[in-house]
């Protein structure tokens, strides 16, 4: 009969018994044993979720979670961290960008920006989103005619289905990309997922050099269009949780714009 490895395991030589991943641990299932080592629960393999916080807070490399070792995860290196006032730049100079060039976006650099987004956090750790890319100009094209047709007759989308009977795209703005997370609709509600995940992409394309805006528009049609969802390969039992357009940005932006003072009330 094969051996199976504990979901947790310690190694003493290393370990200087600081007790961090006992600290860390959200779900509680590391301990200290008789030894004096940290131990994990019985049943720690059933009730971890796998968010890392055991390995990754380890200044020794003594654990190793779920066959995991600590060499195989990539260091945080300080030679990247970001000063508050680059942080503070980086988010308020975010802009939605409704004017894109003609110049198409490489498929690696958007899949770098969604490899960026799955550290965003969701909820027990359960990651539970899938992503489409839309590209080409015919694609986007006719996922706007789609968006438009699903759009209800109501005066406030009045301008954007007139826009569009005159040749004009200001439903998904000539974007030459459109970025789609979906997750399944039983079980838990994941759109505090999908906004995470999604504003992840876009403070990492803008980074890039890319620009980025929520299509809600498209959001909104793809609740009732089945039309929609299957040109966008949503699977059966999921739903569109978020989109973002995406592309090169045709204008740039020089000065931070004004804001609404944070209302604050404190407790």
């Amino acid at each position: 009969m094969a051996h199976i490895l504990p979901h947790i395991q310690v190694d003493p030589a290393r370990c200087d018994k600081d007790g961090l991943c006992i600290a860390e641990c959200p779900v509680g299932l590391i301990a200290f044993g008789p030894d004096g080592l940290p131990a994990g629960a019985e049943d720690a393999a059933a009730r971890c979720i796998l968010c890392g916080h055991c390995i990754c807070v380890c200044p020794k490399d003594a654990l190793t979670l779920a066959g995991l070792a600590p060499e195989a995860l990539a260091a945080v290196q300080k030679k990247f961290t970001v000063t508050p006032e680059a942080a503070e730049q980086l988010l308020r100079s975010r802009r939605s960008v409704r004017r894109y060039k003609k110049k198409p976006v490489e498929r690696e650099l958007l899949l770098q920006c969604i490899d960026t987004a799955r550290y965003a956090p969701s909820g027990m750790n359960a990651q539970p989103l899938s992503w489409v890319v839309a590209e080409g100009e015919k694609r986007m094209r006719g996922l706007a005619g789609l968006t438009a047709d699903a759009l209800p007759r109501l005066p406030y989308f009045q301008g954007f289905l007139e826009a569009w009977e005159r040749g004009e795209d200001v439903i998904l703005r000539g974007a030459p990309n459109l970025v789609v997370v979906h997750a399944e609709t039983s079980g838990f509600d994941h759109t505090v997922d999908a906004a995470s995940a999604l504003t992840y992409f876009e403070l990492a394309a803008h980074a890039h050099g890319l620009g980025t805006c929520w299509a809600g528009l498209l959001m909104l049609a793809a609740k009732d269009s089945p039309e929609l969802n299957a040109a966008l390969g949503i699977s059966e039992g999921h739903r569109v949780l978020g989109a973002l357009m995406a592309g090169y940005p045709r204008h740039g932006f020089k000065r931070l714009p004004p804001r609404k003072e944070a209302r604050v009330r404190w407790l």
